[in-house]
């Protein structure tokens, strides 16, 4: 499964992610976030579930080496069709208009492609391209990470109605629809870039906030975790995750979470 440390403290039934819920990660330059993303692909294709998943950061390749770190292989779950990765990197904007495609039948080539072809209605065109792809129960449904249709130009308006039409799209399936994003202080200077991230978290039933340490590097401890109840948790008083914060320290081929003041070796 995941990292037995955080299924623990999350206490997820089935260490699955919540249906119906928008889990919103946020990270900082420092802190990234992106073992968090493994942690829930992990766990949710070994319940067999169905996992769609946006890479707007990174391509397939990037996952498949940490998912085989992780002891599982994306590439044959994809070829399955429990995996869907959809290329939201290579053909996002005017610029990679003549980016080569990669052969359909290569082994990192993605599930399909969010193209820049379509420029009258991009984001529209998007959502179709990721709808296709969410038909199953408890589908999990992933934007890694958002921040990058900000850096590409898209209006933060748009791109925040994006983001509520795949969430009501993963609640048709009884799914969750999980999304990473920046959050760094600096950004708080940037009033609109401030807005999204409220926004969007305003949006979420979880925040999972990873963070650096406020005393600064440490060697047995990476950074910070804190779980805090989105404004949209509907039954904050029934779940069983409680609010907290963490620290964690990044392995070889795992993530160890504890306690706050504890050091792990």
């Amino acid at each position: 499964m995941g990292y037995a440390s955080l299924d623990a403290a999350l206490a997820f039934p089935d260490n699955l992610a919540p249906i119906n819920a928008h889990i919103a990660i946020t990270d900082t330059l420092k802190s990234d976030a992106n073992f968090l993303i493994h942690h829930f692909v992990v766990n949710q294709l070994k319940n067999d579930k169905h996992v769609v998943l946006v890479g707007l950061a990174q391509i397939f390749n990037h996952y498949f080496l940490i998912g085989r770190k992780l002891g599982i292989n994306l590439q044959a779950h994809k070829q399955s069709g429990k995996l869907v990765f959809v290329d939201g990197l290579t053909h996002l904007n005017e610029y990679t208009a003549g980016t080569p495609y990669p052969p359909a039948k290569a082994p990192t080539a993605p599930t399909d492609t969010l193209d820049y072809k379509d420029q009258r209605c991009l984001l529209k065109s998007f959502y179709k391209t990721i709808a296709r792809y969410v038909t199953s129960p408890n589908t999990l449904v992933i934007l890694d990470d958002i921040s990058v249709l900000l850096y590409n130009g898209f209006d933060i308006e748009q791109v925040s109605t994006f983001i509520l039409k795949l969430r009501s799209l993963a609640e048709k399936v009884q799914g969750t629809l999980l999304t990473v994003m920046h959050a760094d202080e600096e950004g708080s200077e940037d009033i609109e870039q401030d807005n999204f991230v409220k926004s969007v978290i305003y949006g979420s039933s979880l925040v999972l906030q990873v963070q650096p340490l406020n005393s600064g590097l440490a060697r047995d401890v990476h950074g910070q975790l804190d779980v805090i109840y989105g404004p949209q948790q509907p039954h904050k008083q029934n779940t069983n995750t409680p609010q907290q914060s963490l620290h964690y320290k990044i392995l070889d081929n795992s993530v160890s979470f504890f306690a706050r003041g504890i050091a792990q070796v």
